[in-house]
C-alpha cells in the first residue's frame, strides 16, 4: 500500500469514527447502487416436495433448528434444491427472497464463467499476461514490473498485487493503480485473496470483446438462464467492478449453480465447456485455514474434504454444490464474517453431505411440523393478533403526539442508514434533527418520519408483520422491511422498538426508543455489527500505525480508543427533547 493510500485511508476511518462531525468520502461518487429493473417475464425453477427427490422433511426442519439455536448466525434466506428443483425456501426477519440482492464475492464465481467462455472461443488463455491486455493504458515501466502476472494468477489470486479494496475507495482510476502497485515476492505462489485481481478480470472482458461484463454476460449467460433482473455496480471509470457490487435474485443465483453442477450445459444449451469449469472448481491453491473448509479454484471455492463448490460473498452469501447427491444451497446471511468462518458451513456440510434416496414415501406429519416452524421465522412469528391493541394504541397515540428534537453532540454521525452500509457504499450521513411518529391504527403500522440534514425518510413499521419502504439516499434506493413492537424496559419506561431490514443487503438496523419524562432516548445498534467492520478498519489503521511517515493523528490512536470509537458509531445513544406537534419543520 502506497504512503498517499495509506494517509487517505488513515483519514477516513479516523473521520468516520468521529461522531462530532459528518463523515467526508475521500472520493466523491455518484450513486453507486444502481436501480434494478423489474422484468415482466420470470422462469423459475419447479417446485417439488422434499420427499419428491428423497430428503427428508425432517432432516429440514432439523436444519432450521440448529441453525436457530445458533445465536452466531443472523440467517436472511436459504433456498434448498435437488436435481435442479426446489425442495424448500425461507425468509427470515423481514426479508424476500425473490428481491435480487447484494452479492459480494459470490459474483466472482460469475467473473469466472465469462472468462471461461472467452477461453473456450480462444480469444484468451490462462497463460496470456494481464499487462498485455492494456498496451497504452498503463506505463511501460509498470508493464514491465508486473508482465509475469497472467490470467491464471488472477483467477487463483496469486497476482502478488498490493492495490486491493481499501485502497479503492480512495483511488479513481483503478487500472492504473492495480498495475503501479508494489508486487509481493511470492507472485505466483502464495494465494492472497484481493477483488482487484477480479476487477482486472472484468476489465479484460471489456479490452476484448468491447462489450462491458454485464452487457458480455446478458448476452451469453443470463439470458439464456432467463435472469432479467441484475445490476452492477461500476468503478470511477465506468467499468464493473466484477469482484462485487452484484445484485442478483438468490433463485437465480442457484441457476448459475446448476449450471457448474451440470457440467456447463442448461436445457440441453452449451453455455461453457465442461473441461474448462472441471478446472475451474479443481483446487489450484491450499487456502490458510483460517479461510474455512475450501480451498480456492478459479475464483471458485473447493471443499477441502468433500466433493462440493462454493460461490462466497463475505457476511453469508453462499452458492454451495453438493456434486455427489445432486443438493444445491443457496444462501443469504448478515453474518460478521469475511470467509467461511461461521457454523453454517458445519452445520450445512454435516447434514447434506451424504447418501440421499431417489424419492421417499411422503410424511405428512414432517411437512406440516416444517411448515409451523418456517411460519415462524417472519417478523411477527405467525401471529394474527395484537395482544392488548387497545392500551398499546392508547399509550403509542400520547408518545406519538410531540416531535421529538435532537438535543445530542453526536447527532452529525446518527443517521437511518446503517454504518456498515455507509462504508460499503461510501455514502454517508448528514446527521440527524428531529424525527416524528404517527400511529395507522387501522393497518397496525407505525409511520416514522426520520428528518436528517439534508433528506427526510419516511418510512412504516408493521406491529402485526413486516411492511416494505423504498428509501433513498442521496440517490441511490435501497427497499426496507420494518417491524415495530411496545414494550417497557427493566425500569418500566416506555420503549418503541424498530427493526429495519435492508432486504437487498446484509444490513438492518435496531433502534430502541425509550420514553421517559417528556424525552426520548434512541439506542441505536445493527446488524452485522462493529465487530466486523473493526477486524476490516482495523488492518487499515494498523499498517498507518506501523508507518513512520503516517499523519501524527493516526499516531496517536490506541487500540482500545479505536474500538471505543467504532462502538459509538455503530451502537450511539442519542438524546431527544420534546416538542409540539406544530414545531417548524
Amino acid at each position: 500500500m502506497n504512503l498517499n493510500a495509506v494517509n487517505r485511508l488513515a483519514t477516513l476511518v479516523i473521520g468516520f469514527m468521529d461522531t462530532k462531525k459528518s463523515a467526508v468520502p475521500i472520493v466523491e461518487t455518484l450513486p453507486q447502487k444502481p436501480d434494478i429493473p423489474r422484468s415482466p417475464v420470470y422462469s423459475g425453477l419447479e417446485r417439488v416436495s422434499p420427499e419428491s427427490v428423497g430428503v427428508p422433511s425432517k432432516l429440514i426442519r432439523e436444519y432450521l433448528e440448529k441453525i436457530l439455536a445458533d445465536k452466531t448466525l443472523n440467517m436472511h434466506n436459504i433456498m434448498i434444491l435437488r436435481g435442479g428443483k426446489v425442495i424448500y425456501e425461507c425468509s427470515f426477519g423481514g426479508q424476500d427472497i425473490p428481491v435480487p440482492k447484494m452479492t459480494f464475492s459470490a459474483c466472482k464465481s460469475i467473473v469466472s464463467i465469462a472468462i471461461g467462455m472467452l477461453i473456450d472461443e480462444g480469444k484468451i488463455s490462462l497463460s496470456d499476461k494481464a499487462a498485455d491486455f492494456f498496451e497504452g493504458r498503463i506505463s511501460v515501466i509498470d508493464k514491465m514490473r508486473t508482465d509475469d502476472i497472467t490470467i491464471s494468477d488472477l483467477l487463483t489470486m496469486r497476482s502478488g498485487i498490493v492495490f486491493n479494496e481499501a485502497e479503492a475507495f480512495v483511488s479513481t482510476n483503478w487500472v492504473k493503480s492495480y498495475f503501479s502497485s508494489s508486487v509481493n515476492a511470492d507472485h505466483g505462489e502464495t494465494f492472497n485473496y484481493n477483488s482487484l485481481n477480479t476487477y482486472i478480470l472484468s476489465a479484460i472482458v471489456y479490452r476484448v470483446t468491447g462489450k462491458h461484463l454485464s452487457q458480455f454476460l446478458n448476452e451469453r449467460l443470463f439470458e439464456p438462464l432467463e435472469i432479467f433482473e441484475t445490476a452492477w455496480e461500476k468503478c470511477p471509470m465506468g467499468l464493473e467492478k466484477g469482484g462485487w457490487g452484484l445484485y442478483m435474485r438468490p433463485e437465480d443465483m442457484a441457476k448459475i449453480g446448476l449450471l457448474v453442477m451440470n457440467g456447463g450445459v442448461w436445457k440441453g444449451r452449451r453455455i461453457v465447456s465442461e473441461k474448462y469449469l472441471r478446472e475451474a472448481t479443481t483446487a489450484h491453491v491450499t487456502t490458510p485455514l483460517d479461510a474455512g473448509a475450501f480451498n480456492y479454484g478459479y475464483q471458485i471455492w473447493v471443499g477441502r474434504d468433500t466433493d462440493t463448490f462454493l460461490f462466497n460473498g463475505m457476511l453469508g452469501q453462499n452458492v454451495l454444490g453438493f456434486r455427489k447427491n445432486g443438493i444445491l444451497i443457496v444462501s443469504n446471511a448478515g453474518n460478521g464474517e469475511f470467509f467461511q468462518q461461521s457454523n453454517y458451513y458445519g452445520i450445512t456440510l454435516s447434514l447434506f453431505g451424504g447418501t440421499f434416496a431417489d424419492v421417499l414415501p411422503r410424511n405428512r406429519r414432517e411437512e406440516a411440523a416444517l411448515a409451523r416452524l418456517s411460519g415462524t421465522l417472519r417478523f411477527g412469528g405467525g401471529k394474527n393478533r395484537l395482544v392488548g391493541k387497545n392500551t398499546v394504541y392508547e399509550a403509542l397515540e400520547r408518545l406519538f403526539s410531540p416531535v421529538y428534537e435532537i438535543n445530542d453532540k453526536n447527532a452529525p454521525s446518527f443517521g437511518l442508514m446503517p454504518a456498515i452500509l455507509q462504508v460499503l457504499q461510501n455514502n454517508y450521513t448528514k446527521g440527524t434533527k428531529r424525527i416524528k411518529f404517527a400511529l395507522d391504527k387501522e393497518n397496525a403500522l407505525v409511520e416514522i418520519t426520520f428528518c436528517e440534514q439534508d433528506e427526510t425518510h419516511v418510512f412504516r413499521a408493521g406491529l402485526l408483520k413486516g411492511e416494505k419502504t423504498e428509501l433513498s439516499f442521496h440517490g441511490e434506493k435501497f427497499t426496507a422491511c420494518a417491524f415495530a413492537r411496545y414494550a417497557h424496559d427493566e425500569d418500566m419506561r416506555e420503549v418503541l422498538v424498530i427493526r429495519i431490514d435492508f432486504i437487498e443487503t446484509p444490513c438492518s438496523r435496531i433502534f430502541k426508543f425509550r420514553f421517559d419524562d417528556g424525552a426520548m432516548i434512541c439506542c441505536a445498534s445493527e446488524a452485522p455489527g462493529s465487530d466486523f467492520i473493526i477486524k476490516g478498519a482495523n488492518n487499515i489503521l494498523e499498517e498507518a500505525l506501523e508507518n513512520k511517515f503516517v499523519s501524527l493523528i493516526a499516531g496517536k490512536i490506541d487500540r482500545d480508543y479505536f474500538k471505543y470509537k467504532f462502538e459509538k458509531v455503530f451502537s450511539p445513544q442519542i438524546y431527544f427533547v420534546c416538542k409540539s406537534s406544530c414545531a417548524e419543520e
